[in-house]
């Protein structure tokens, strides 16, 4: 009850955009303590532009099954929207937990659930994306302090709207932001 229903292909019996019921997460990439929140992911060795560090995955739901479970979690609950009316709930209790936010991020969507590096990084540099790129859900909004040049003080489930964002980021939004902004723009 509760989980997203998808389309699903009759050949594969699977849906497009079904993901992986385990996240994955590179070798190279570490949790550590981080001076943006708490503990972070770091690369433990250098990494080169473009390279998947992170492939996301856990359980589909609904819009209203996930107010319920961020109603009813006493703990914090790792989500993001993939479509519309659908969101990804990770896993608790596992490495990508530790992702923290920067409005200057290092990594970046390259597809629903992977994420990928945007630029290099070196040994020991703290991990980040930008949340604002796959926050979708209704009324999200969180208070930023990722000390970036260019931070914006506050993320929100509307940052998709920001020309800025949309120019920064072109490509490297989860499914349904990509699709708002196409249809913002008319295409």
């Amino acid at each position: 009850m509760g989980e997203a229903r998808l389309p699903v292909s009759r050949r594969s019996g699977r849906s497009a955009v079904d993901p992986p019921r385990v996240p994955w997460v590179h070798e190279s990439v570490i949790d550590s303590d981080s001076a943006i929140a708490g503990r972070g992911l770091f690369a433990n060795q250098a990494l080169a532009p473009g390279q998947v560090v992170l492939r996301l995955g856990g359980r589909l739901v609904s819009t209203a099954e996930l107010a319920r479970l961020l109603d009813e979690s006493d703990r914090y609950v790792d989500t993001l929207t993939i479509l519309e009316d659908v969101h990804l709930v990770l896993p608790s209790a596992t490495t990508l937990h530790y992702g923290n936010h920067s409005c200057d991020p290092n990594l970046w969507h390259v597809g629903p659930y992977e994420i990928a590096t945007r630029r290099w990084i070196e040994a020991g540099e703290e991990l980040t994306i930008d949340y604002g790129p796959q926050s979708g859900a209704p009324g999200y909004s969180m208070a930023c302090a990722c000390r970036a040049t260019q931070c914006r003080a506050v993320v929100t489930s509307e940052d998709w709207r920001r020309s800025d964002l949309q120019a920064r980021y072109a490509g490297h939004w989860v499914p349904v932001l990509e699709e708002r902004i196409r249809h913002s723009a008319g295409s």
